[in-house]
């Protein structure tokens, strides 16, 4: 929906990031054109497998490409190296009345009001009932952990880019028309449910949650989105 709201429908987009294609292939359903780059070449089988026309690679990748009408970081930002360069490359293949959409993560904002309220999230009664325990999951580890801001900053690893840093790199090449704070817990759910019904009503509502707390000011929505243009 934050990609929608921005792009026109029939629009050229690339998807750096596009995992195994779940987002690409909702907006090929809506009339867009897609195509998804991850570096990762079992999540490009699987986005293949979707449909999605996507590709296996680094950001930047080279290689001929088009002009693209918007070009969306969904949550790879923090991890792309070199950072400037990846922004730079970026720019070159947009169109000059394009969009750069971001979404990723101010990691190291969240404080302990904020974690202690996702940990009694995962250990609700409903929680225990639909978690299905996933071996190297924040979740997973959050449920048994006894110092959960310990095992929260353990998790994060030391190589990703801070928010202050993906901000300072997107200003030096665009112009930044907004920034939002956005819910972002609740995604740690996803790898840990099944796919059912009654967990993707748990997964909403955690999120209506989150939204509605972080709003109050009660936690810190440690989401971030970033829409800017040439």
């Amino acid at each position: 929906m934050f990609l929608i709201s921005y792009i026109p429908v029939g629009a050229e987009v690339l998807e750096i990031g596009c995992g195994d294609g779940r987002v690409a292939c909702e907006l090929l359903k809506r009339g867009y054109r897609v195509t998804g780059v991850d570096s990762d070449p079992e999540v490009v089988a699987k986005a293949q497998e979707r449909g999605v026309p996507a590709v296996v690679g680094s950001w930047p990748v080279v290689g001929s490409w088009p002009e693209f009408d918007a070009i969306a970081f969904t949550r790879s930002l923090h991890h792309i190296n070199p950072l400037d360069e990846a922004i730079v490359h970026a720019r070159g293949l947009l169109n000059p009345e394009g969009l750069l959409l971001i979404e990723d993560f101010a990691f190291e904002e969240a404080n302990e009001a904020t974690i202690d309220w996702f940990v009694k999230v995962l250990r609700s009664k409903q929680g225990m009932a639909l978690i299905n325990p996933v071996a190297d999951q924040l979740a997973t580890d959050l449920l048994s952990s006894r110092n959960v801001m310990e095992t929260w900053h353990h998790n994060r690893g030391h190589d990703l880019h801070d928010i202050t840093k993906m901000n300072k790199a997107v200003a030096e090449r665009f112009g930044v028309r907004e920034t939002e704070s956005v819910p972002y817990l609740y995604r740690y759910l996803v790898p840990v449910l099944a796919d059912t019904s009654e967990a993707a009503s748990f997964a909403n509502e955690v999120l209506q949650q989150e939204a509605s707390l972080g709003k109050r000011g009660e936690i810190v929505l440690v989401g971030r989105r970033i829409v800017a243009s040439p």
